[in-house]
């Protein structure tokens, strides 16, 4: 049996969450003619729901921003609820982003109360990500009244009618369209937010467009609702990503306002989205990616044009990356093309321990399949510049980056890891032993409350998941250590090799860095560093605080504005450093490299540094309650709290798969 590490099964326990929780794949071509009626099922005593995937409808987008809307309009049958969606005018907008509805009435059977708002905070349950609440007349009130009080979770309101009490408290912004709303209401919402009026009707925080108050006064429900999609509802999710991570967290507990995170609007930025669903490379294979193309680049000279693959983390889909990365936006204003490949070939089960489909159940574009279709998209867009091809990736994804980096540094001219364990840490140690070629620009990113806790790179954080008393993940599992990713780059780019860390020097990476420096990025503090070889700067570390393990939009300008300064010698392979005059140097791999000899098998000496690779998990005994055991990297056994992780999970795996 293939042996697991910790760290990979947690992934693949997530996921094998909702493959068994109706996931279905259909055989068939997309739903071709749109319904406009919905039937609805009853859920529960006071929820009547409709998951248009369960219809067969397919979506180009992944779960992260795919909507779930909740609907209170008062005491009704199923019959009532299935006639007020259908005033609504929701069935296209279900069916077209694959997304699920849920009609809420009374718990008392006639109106609602606070037991109600309670209610609702335990339906929206865990992994809270796009919810989306409406409220018609009565339940207006209601969600003026009572679900304004407690909306950190919400990503937007729609109010049509109804009334609100003076004297509420505004405790927390929230996107709003309001139609036909009492004066009341919209000054509660538009304080709310700090908002002030931009245009007719159309009120904005100065700092953060997406704290937004817009008012109508339509006619029917169906243009309120068509209102409130284009002016609100479509510009942002929501999600809690900074003590742990939305997947992992549930609305009952996570109580803080979550991040108010932009949808990208691909016809508005200008960019050609092209999606693949098992296509064959070179005539062979079945292989799904995603490109994102600013229709600017098409009129673009031959070979001046940057790319960025990026990668998904483990068992997750490869749309992710383009969704909640930032680098999409980020195209359209600079010009470059982004794509995301479904890269893995199989994910490993977690019970059996055997490979299994990945996300898509189509081969993945791994390794050198991965620098083949690299060669493809070369010759589809010949505006593509070869010198400026840049990789990077979230978690699994950030690891493989970080291999493929200095494993074809021929084609990569920097990397950049994000939340990147160290999965990969051995084959890369074994490359930068022996390493003959260009240097490598190499940047890392994590948090510091980072599920799998790589940083502080100690193992010191008690921040990850804890798996027993006084005991965290990166205590049972080394394969989250990635500080031998810190001493391959320091050896691929002729620095001198950390024999091992000194936290006295950084609080997160132990290492002396340059320039080092705290900063806001986005809205977070982040304490960023760099190393610099003779050519100059090389590497830049930053660690994140309040961070999860996902992805931040933010980080996405902060590592262009790093990539920027170096292309590839694609002839000669030498790393080119792009000076901030325009002028550029070429250079051979520097010649200060360390006499220290890296070795991943020997301990560390006064001349030999060990990578720090090691696979023998540590053994532990561990008391906690509702447990299970799992595999973990040899063949001992460790404690994972099965049960809990489940049921914090369970409610974001539900992403839909493209049907093929």
């Amino acid at each position: 049996m293939k042996k697991l590490s910790a760290i990979m099964i947690v992934f693949t326990m997530i996921f094998s969450v909702f493959n068994v929780t109706g996931v279905k794949a259909v055989e068939t071509d997309e739903t071709e003619e749109v319904s406009t009626t919905i039937d609805l099922t009853q859920e529960s005593d006071t929820i009547y729901s409709y998951n248009a995937t369960e219809d067969g409808y397919t979506t180009d987008y992944s779960s992260v921003v795919i909507p779930t809307y909740y609907v209170f309009g008062g005491a009704m049958d199923e019959d009532g609820a299935e006639s007020l969606l259908s005033d609504l005018g929701i069935a296209e907008n279900l069916q077209y982003w694959a997304a699920t509805v849920k009609v809420i009435t009374p718990i008392n059977g006639e109106s609602y109360t606070q037991e109600d708002a309670d209610a609702f905070i335990e339906t929206l349950g865990a992994g809270v990500t796009n919810a989306k609440v409406i409220g018609i007349d009565d339940g207006s009130t209601f969600v003026n009244n009572y679900i304004s009080q407690e909306c950190y979770a919400i990503a937007g309101i729609m109010t049509y009618g109804g009334e609100m009490d003076e004297g509420l408290d505004y405790n927390v912004a929230v996107p709003t369209y309001l139609s036909n709303a009492t004066q009341t209401a919209i000054d509660y919402y538009i304080q709310a937010n700090d908002a002030s009026e931009v245009s007719e009707n159309v009120y904005e925080n100065s700092t953060d467009s997406l704290q937004r108050v817009v008012v109508g006064s339509d006619d029917t429900l169906a243009e309120a609702f068509a209102n409130a999609w284009d002016n609100v509802f479509s510009k942002n999710y929501r999600q809690h990503n900074e003590t742990t991570e939305f997947y992992m967290s549930s609305a009952t507990t996570q109580t803080d306002p979550y991040l108010l995170i932009g949808i990208a609007d691909y016809d508005a930025l200008g960019i050609i989205y092209n999606t693949y669903y098992s296509e064959p490379l070179n005539g062979e294979g079945e292989y799904t990616w995603f490109e994102y193309v600013p229709e600017t680049t098409m009129d673009m000279e031959d070979g001046s044009v940057p790319l960025i693959v990026t990668l998904h983390g483990n068992g997750n889909d490869a749309r992710i990356q383009g969704e909640s990365t930032g680098w999409v936006e980020l195209a359209a204003e600079e010009n470059f093309i982004v794509v995301s490949p479904e890269w893995q070939d199989t994910v490993t089960d977690s019970e059996t321990g055997e490979a299994g489909p990945n996300f898509f159940n189509c081969d993945g574009l791994e390794g050198d399949k991965l620098i083949e279709w690299i060669e493809m998209l070369e010759e589809k867009y010949p505006q593509i510049d070869t010198s400026r091809i840049y990789v990077t990736g979230l978690s699994a994804g950030g690891s493989a980056s970080s291999l493929y980096g200095a494993k074809y540094s021929d084609v990569f001219a920097a990397v950049g890891a994000v939340s990147a364990p160290g999965l990969d840490k051995e084959e890369l140690a074994e490359i930068a032993e022996n390493y003959d070629g260009g240097d490598v620009a190499y940047m890392y990113i994590c948090g510091d409350h980072d599920f799998f806790g790589m940083i502080p790179v100690d193992g010191s954080s008690t921040n990850s998941f804890q798996v027993g008393e006084n005991m965290y993940m990166q205590d049972v599992d080394p394969n989250v250590s990635m500080f031998s990713f810190i001493q391959s780059y320091q050896k691929i780019n002729g620095l001198e090799v950390s024999e091992t860390y000194d936290m006295s020097l950084n609080e997160y990476y132990g290492i002396e860095l340059d320039d080092e420096q705290w900063i806001t990025l986005g809205v977070k503090d982040t304490l960023e560093g760099t190393l610099s070889n003779d050519n100059g700067v090389i590497m830049k570390f930053a660690a994140i605080k309040d961070q999860a393990h996902w992805n931040y939009k933010p980080e996405a300008a902060y590592m262009w504005a790093f990539f920027e300064n170096y292309q590839r010698d694609t002839e000669t392979g030498e790393l080119i450093y792009v000076n901030s005059d325009n002028s550029t140097d070429t250079t051979t791999p520097s010649d200060t490299t360390s006499d220290t000899t890296i070795n991943d098998t020997t301990t560390s000496s006064d001349t030999t540094t060990t990578l720090d690779t090691s696979t023998d998990s540590t053994s532990a005994d561990i008391t906690q309650s509702n447990v299970s055991n799992v595999k973990t990297g040899d063949d001992s056994y460790i404690i994972l709290p099965v049960v809990a992780m489940v049921g914090a999970t369970g409610a974001y795996f539900y992403i839909k798969k493209k049907r093929i």
